[in-house]
C-alpha cells in the first residue's frame, strides 16, 4: 500500500505541477534529445549548451536514469518543435555559465542584476588589533540570489545562495565554471559516499549526508569537502528550504 501511495505522489508531481517549465540545457557537448526515455533512443536533435527547454508532463512517472552519479530522470520536453526526452541531470533552472565566465559571482551578474547596494558590516576588536578588522559583505540580487562575502584575519570566506536549485545542480554549475578545481574538477562524478585521498600536496576528503528511508540511503542532503594543502579549505552544497547554498571558507 505504501508503494502505491508513493507513485500516486509522484505521479501527481510530475503530471500537474511539473507541467510547462522552462529549463537551459548545460551538457557543453550538447544535449541529447532520444525519441524515447532510454539510452538506445534515436536522437532527434542535439539541443545546444545554453538553449532553453520546456518540460511537458507525461502521463507517467519518469525513467530514472544514473550518470556520473547524479540521480536524475528522463523527462519530456519540447525544444526546436521537437517532443523527446532528455537526461534531467544536464539542465539547470538558469543560463548555464558562458564562454569566460569563470567565477560564481560573475554568474550572478550574467543570470541577474544586484538589487541596491551591497551591506557592509565590520568589526574590529581593540584587544586583538594585531588581527586586523574583519568584514563581512552582502549582495542580494532582483531574482533572489545572494553573495555573502567574509574577510578576516587570514581566513575568507564566501556563501552564495540560489533559490529553485537542488544539491547536484549546483555541483554541475560548480563544474561549468571550475572556480574550485582543486575540490570539483571539470569531470569529477556527484558524490554519493565518504571517500579520502593523498597526494605531495596534502589530503582531500569527502563527506556525504543522505536521507534515510526505512533504513536505506535517500537522496543526498549535503556535500563537505575538505582540503589540507597548507591552508584549510572546506567547502559544502547543502539546501536551505526551496534554495540551495554553496559555502567556501579557506584558512590557515
Amino acid at each position: 500500500m505504501k508503494k502505491i501511495f508513493v507513485a500516486l505522489v509522484i505521479t501527481f508531481f510530475y503530471g500537474s505541477t511539473f507541467s510547462q517549465s522552462i529549463y537551459y540545457a548545460a551538457a557543453k557537448a550538447g544535449l541529447s534529445l532520444r525519441e524515447k526515455p532510454n539510452t538506445n533512443s534515436t536522437v532527434l536533435e542535439k539541443i545546444p549548451y545554453g538553449a532553453s527547454l520546456t518540460t511537458i508532463a507525461d502521463t507517467l512517472p519518469p525513467a530514472a536514469i544514473s550518470t556520473e552519479g547524479f540521480s536524475g530522470y528522463w523527462w519530456k520536453v519540447s525544444f526546436n518543435n521537437k517532443t523527446g526526452y532528455v537526461v534531467s541531470s544536464y539542465v539547470l533552472p538558469l543560463a548555464p555559465p558562458k564562454t569566460g565566465i569563470k567565477k560564481m559571482s560573475d554568474y550572478f551578474a550574467q543570470v541577474s542584476t544586484k538589487a541596491g547596494s551591497p551591506l557592509i558590516i565590520k568589526n574590529a576588536v581593540p584587544a586583538i588589533n594585531e588581527t586586523g578588522e574583519s568584514k563581512l559583505t552582502k549582495q542580494l540580487y532582483k531574482n533572489g540570489m545572494e553573495w555573502h562575502n567574509a574577510e578576516g584575519y587570514e581566513y575568507g570566506s564566501d556563501l552564495y545562495l540560489l533559490p529553485d536549485f537542488t544539491i547536484e545542480q549546483c555541483f554541475l554549475l560548480i563544474r561549468l565554471l571550475g572556480q574550485y578545481p582543486d575540490l570539483i574538477a571539470e569531470k569529477d562524478a556527484f558524490p554519493t559516499k565518504n571517500s579520502s585521498s593523498k597526494n605531495d600536496i596534502g589530503d582531500k576528503s569527502i563527506e556525504v549526508e543522505r536521507e534515510k528511508f526505512d533504513g536505506k540511503p535517500g537522496p543526498v542532503q549535503k556535500i563537505k569537502i575538505i582540503s589540507t594543502q597548507g591552508a584549510i579549505t572546506e567547502f559544502e552544497i547543502f539546501l536551505l528550504g526551496n534554495q540551495a547554498a554553496i559555502f567556501w571558507t579557506s584558512g590557515v
